[in-house]
């Protein structure tokens, strides 16, 4: 009887839970075909503007540029995760006995983003640059289903397993939280790299000793904050945009990849320090994986499934944390991080850095520097 009556009391609120998770997927759907729109509208003009040759039209990179497979910023490894077999590639500097500082990197980049800070703290970190699944030299499963945020987070969680143990082997089981005597990182993540970080650092918070994040949202403050500040629809339209079939891939490869090369170069979009903008070079380093056949549609599968309804994590991560955020970040509001206090303890450091773009590891790589030196430590680095 009382279970009967529990369930009859309850029946509203799961009624309204549906209802909302029903509205939630259709504003989705309507804010995916209109970027979709939008996005094909800007490559109709592309294919006005160059014709149907050169629109069409896109070179896969034979070669690897300078700095991105040879030994200049680290030692290339690789590490074998045992549950699923991926294979995940990764550059590493620094004494193997020293802490790990493991590096997160976003869209649409790969490990040679943190270039700079490999450099910086090589000489007493063990620092690791991932390549997320998906990513540059790392495996890339086809499937949308293989880039779920519980399996990217339990990639992060075995590299650490396997990385934060001096002498461990290249093999890990899947497991729990950790115990009292699992392994530590310093996690440091951008962007997609610094969402992860954040839901990783709430979830097994035994395994992260320091935590950091730069441009990169908590998932519990998007919707309400979009809401309350419509241009950041604007700012994140892309992310509709990658919820739909194939579109997606065929628009970033029009006519050599100008979207990406425009996300990343761009007068708005890119690098904001004049001294570091990105040679062409350089951006070949992102280019080179996204251009080789079906190299689009793993990165584009983390966003298709970032609408699951993936628990979100209810308490701040417990560990000493510091976020990071460019001013001139054209893809998230610098009005976010406010909104971001109340997923942080107070003891928290929040540090807008002025005039620095949405790429802050190579924006501001000796400011970046400076910074993490002094949460992390202390330490001299060059002015």
């Amino acid at each position: 009887m009382l279970l009967s009556l529990c369930t009859l009391l309850l029946a509203p609120t799961r009624l309204l839970l549906a209802l909302c998770r029903l509205v939630a997927r259709l504003g989705v759907t309507v804010a995916a075909v209109a970027a979709g729109v939008a996005y094909g509208l800007w490559g109709l003009g592309v294919l006005l503007r160059r014709g149907p040759r050169e629109t069409f039209r896109w070179r896969v990179r034979d070669r690897p540029p300078p700095g991105l497979a040879d030994g200049t910023f680290g030692e290339h490894r690789y590490l074998r995760l045992k549950d699923s077999g991926l294979q995940l590639h990764y550059v590493t500097r620094g004494p193997t006995t020293a802490p790990l500082m493991l590096l997160l990197h976003g869209f649409p980049q790969n490990w040679f983003c943190w270039r700079y800070l490999l450099q910086e703290f090589g000489t007493k970190y063990r620092v690791v640059a991932l390549d997320l699944r998906g990513y540059g030299a790392s495996e890339k499963p086809a499937g949308k289903d293989d880039y779920r945020l519980e399996i990217l987070l339990e990639d992060v969680r075995q590299v650490i397993e396997v990385l934060g143990t001096p002498g461990g082997r290249e093999e890990v089981t899947s497991g729990g939280s950790g115990t009292a005597t699992a392994p530590k990182c310093v996690l440091v993540g951008h962007d997609w790299g610094g969402l992860l970080a954040w839901e990783f650092a709430a979830r097994h918070p035994v395994m992260v000793e320091k935590l950091v994040i730069m441009d990169a949202p908590h998932r519990s403050v998007v919707a309400g904050f979009t809401l309350c500040h419509p241009s950041q629809l604007l700012r994140s339209g892309y992310v509709f945009l990658f919820q739909l079939p194939w579109l997606p891939e065929l628009l970033l490869s029009l006519a050599d990849f100008e979207l990406v090369k425009t996300i990343l170069t761009g007068p708005w979009t890119r690098i904001q320090n004049p001294l570091r903008q990105l040679t062409e070079q350089e951006v070949d380093a992102y280019l080179y994986s996204l251009s080789q056949p079906g190299g689009l549609t793993p990165p584009i599968n983390y966003y298709r499934n970032l609408f699951w309804d993936t628990p979100i994590p209810c308490e701040p991560p417990p560990m000493p944390t510091l976020l990071l955020w460019g001013t001139h970040d054209a893809f998230l509001d610098a009005r976010l991080v406010p909104c971001l206090r109340h997923c942080l303890r107070p003891t928290a450091r929040i540090c807008l850095l002025p005039g620095a773009s949405h790429w802050l590891p190579e924006d501001q790589p000796r400011p970046l520097a400076r910074l993490l030196d002094d949460f992390l430590g202390g330490g001299d680095h060059h002015p």
